[in-house]
Order: structure tokens, then sequence, then C-alpha cells
């Protein structure tokens, strides 16, 4: 019987007398989790309000049409005209002059915003922002006007009333514009979040009718086609009885024949249906993830030494909530670890296995207020070390690109390498898989 070692979650587990720090090195954590870069932060504007957008950058807009204005008051001479009169007067005037500008923008924002110019077409938009800006224009010619320091020719009237006009409505549709594509922004990122939860619900609902195609093959394997084979050879057995009984040397022939092709029968069924219902379904898989490996580990030639390791967050994950991790993730990491021992055995000829099993929780990343994080997603990590023959440098991963081609479609990541331990060869299958625990 392989020898199965289950490590405390607490004590690393030293291999081969290792010295200490090459033992740490073996087992550094950062070879199973690479590190992750700077969070992603997604783009603030995707989190606002697209009319809160519009109205922020229209006022930003106006605040800097104030400014112009005022260098417009100063080239008309108002400025000229201010400074004859005493220092509070010429303060008094400015700020009457940038109060005006200030007001007729905040109308002309608040009443384009408040005909909700999102909700009609483009066509109609514009024209509408620019009817606001002209009736609001007006009453500020009409302010200006009253001023001490402003001209009172038409030149001057028809010029500030074109550029009020001008002004607001190049500022307020700045803001429309900008409200306008955060809002296709957004809807873009809503459909791409919904066509990404209605691929997952498909995936879901495939890996579920695949489940149940299994369970039902691996039932009639182990239950119906087992009893069917059980079932001949015993009849086998008592025909080969009944003839061997007979005095009769052709008897007794056919007998031995008989025998000899039930105990074929026997070995089928051991053997061959037993293994390939283990293949539909592993044993113990219903179980829990860490139940199946261990079964599989236990299940190794006597003389292969084997060692599983758990840290505290999987020990506790696994062991205590074995029906949390999906059936269809704990098929992958069970498929994924038996390749791996097989190619340890098969090519590299290995002595010792040595399972490491890591979990950690994924940080939530929500690129928009109505995207569902309820359920925290994890990741699972699984070094596989053997002290077996060095894989190559570059080497073709045949029979375990199908579990990359697996792992890789649901974001994780499958690593050959050789062991960076020295005095000590062998391989290192390393891969990670996130999935989001079931309820």
């Amino acid at each position: 019987m392989a020898q199965l070692t289950i490590a405390p979650p607490a004590r690393p587990t030293r291999l081969f007398d290792e010295p200490a720090e090459a033992s740490a090195r073996n087992y550094d954590a950062s070879d199973v989790m690479p590190k992750r870069g700077p969070s992603f932060f997604p783009d603030l504007w995707l989190h606002q309000d697209p009319t809160r957008v519009g109205v922020l950058l229209s006022a930003a807009n106006v605040m800097l049409y104030t400014a112009i204005a005022l260098a417009q008051w100063a080239g008309w001479g108002g400025l000229y005209e201010a400074t004859q009169l005493s220092g509070p007067e010429l303060v008094g005037e400015s700020l009457m002059i940038a109060a005006v500008n200030l007001i007729y923008g905040g109308f002309v924002i608040a009443g384009t915003f408040m005909l909700r110019p999102m909700s009609w077409p483009w066509k109609m938009r514009y024209p509408l922002i620019a009817l606001v800006a002209l009736v609001m224009s007006f009453p500020r010619v009409l302010a200006m006007l009253a001023m001490q320091t402003t001209p009172s020719g038409w030149l001057y009237v028809v010029t500030e009333w074109i550029s009020g006009f001008g002004g607001g409505f190049l500022a307020v549709t700045a803001g429309v514009i900008c409200a306008h594509m955060v809002s296709r922004a957004r809807r873009e990122e809503s459909e791409r979040l919904s066509t990404a939860r209605r691929a997952a619900r498909a995936v879901e609902e495939l890996q579920t009718e695949e489940m149940r195609v299994r369970r039902m093959v691996a039932d009639q394997l182990h239950g119906t086609l087992q009893y069917r084979l059980v079932t001949v050879t015993a009849g086998l057995d008592a025909v080969a009885a009944d003839l061997q009984s007979r005095d009769c040397s052709i008897a007794q022939g056919t007998a031995a024949d008989l025998r000899a092709w039930a105990e074929t029968l026997e070995e089928i069924r051991e053997r061959e249906v037993r293994s390939l219902s283990h293949a539909v379904f592993p044993a113990g898989i219903e179980l829990g993830m860490a139940h199946a490996v261990e079964a599989m580990l236990r299940r190794l030639p006597p003389h292969i030494g084997t060692t599983l390791t758990m840290d505290e967050p999987a020990s506790a994950f696994l062991n205590d909530l074995p029906d949390a991790m999906p059936m269809a993730e704990r098929l992958v990491v069970v498929y994924t670890v038996e390749e791996a021992i097989t190619n340890a055995l098969k090519h590299g000829h290995a002595t010792r296995i040595d399972l490491r099993i890591s979990l950690r929780s994924l940080p939530t990343q929500s690129s928009l207020p109505c995207d569902d994080a309820s359920q925290a997603r994890k990741e699972i990590a699984v070094t596989v070390d053997n002290n077996g023959l060095a894989c190559p440098e570059n080497v073709n991963l045949r029979g375990l690109a199908r579990h990359s081609e697996r792992i890789g479609t649901r974001g994780g990541t499958l690593r050959l390498t050789r062991r960076h331990v020295r005095g000590y060869g062998g391989t290192r299958l390393a891969f990670t898989l996130p999935f989001t625990p079931a309820s």
C-alpha cells in the first residue's frame, strides 16, 4: 500500500532531508499563486450617472466661459471705465459681470437637463439646446447693459448676444455629448456583462448535463453492466461445475474452458469495467475533491511515497465544506492531478509524489454598480512535484494539453517546469483554477 502522509497545515513538509532553505524555496507560494500586478481600477466615469457627468462638465465649461466673458468685458473698455471708480466699486463691478455669466450658464444648464435631452433623438437634441441658450441669452444681454461700465451701442448688444448664445450652447453641448458617451459606455458594459452571464449560465447548464450523463453512465457501468457480468460468470461457473461432475473427459475439458472464460469475464469486470467507471466518475469525487485525491494517492503502488499538504484555507474549505466546490471544477482538478501522476510514473520513473494544495479568495472586481458580486470567487492552486527525470526545457504538453485548455477556459493557468532544488531532480506541475463556490 502506498504511503500517504497528510501533513498538518501549520507545519510545512520537508522532503528527502533537504536543507531548510531548499525546502522553503521548493514550496514557495509564488510558484503556485503568481504575484498579481496592481489592481485594475475601472473607469470612474462609468460609476457616475450620465446626467450628473453632463451637468458637471457643463458647469466647468460655464466657469471657463465666465473667465472669457470677463476678458471680453475688459476688451470693450469696461475695465478702463471701472478703474475710474473706487476700489470697492471696481471689485463689485467685476463680480457682477462674473455673476451674470454664471447665472446665465446655470439657467442654460438647468433648462436643458430638465428637458431630459438624453431621451430625445440626436436630430432634436442639439436644436433644443440652441433654443434654450437663445432664450436665456436675452436676459443676459439686458443684465450686461444695466452695468455702469458696459457700452450701450447696437454693435455691443449684437456681439454680446451672439457670444452669450454661442458660449452657452457650446458649454452645454459638450456636457450633453459627454453624458451621451458615458451612457453608451455603460450600456455597452451592461450588455457585455449580460452576455457574459448568459454564457456562464449556458456553460453551467452544459456542465450540469455532463455531470448527469457521467453519473448515469457510471451507475450503469457499476450497477447494470457489472450485475450482468456477475450473473453470466455465476452461470458459467454453474455449468462448469455440472460438467465437471460428470465422468467424461470431454465434459471435464469443457468445464475447464468454461471456468477459464468465467475467470476472464471476472477479470474484465474487476479491471476494465471498474477502470472505465472510475474514468467516467472518479471514486470518492462525490465526497469532495480532497477525498478523491487522497483515494487516488492511496491506490498507488507501495513503493511510491506520497505526501499531501494543504494550507489552512484549503484544509478548512475542502474538508469542512466538501460540497462547496462545484463538481465540474472537482473533476478538472482530479483529472489533472491524475495525469500529472501518470506522467511522473510513466515518463519520469518517479518514486515519490508530493502534492500541495493552496486556496485563496479572489478580489471582487465590478465595473458597474449593477454587477452581481454577491458570491466571492476563490482560486485553488495545486503543485505536483516528483523526484523522477526532469522534463525538457521546452516540453510539449501532449496529454496535458487538453487539461491546460480546460483550465484556461475557466481562467486558470498550467505550467510544467523543472524543479529548481540543488541536488534533487524531478518535474513540477503547477496549475491554478478559479471557481465560484456553490451556494
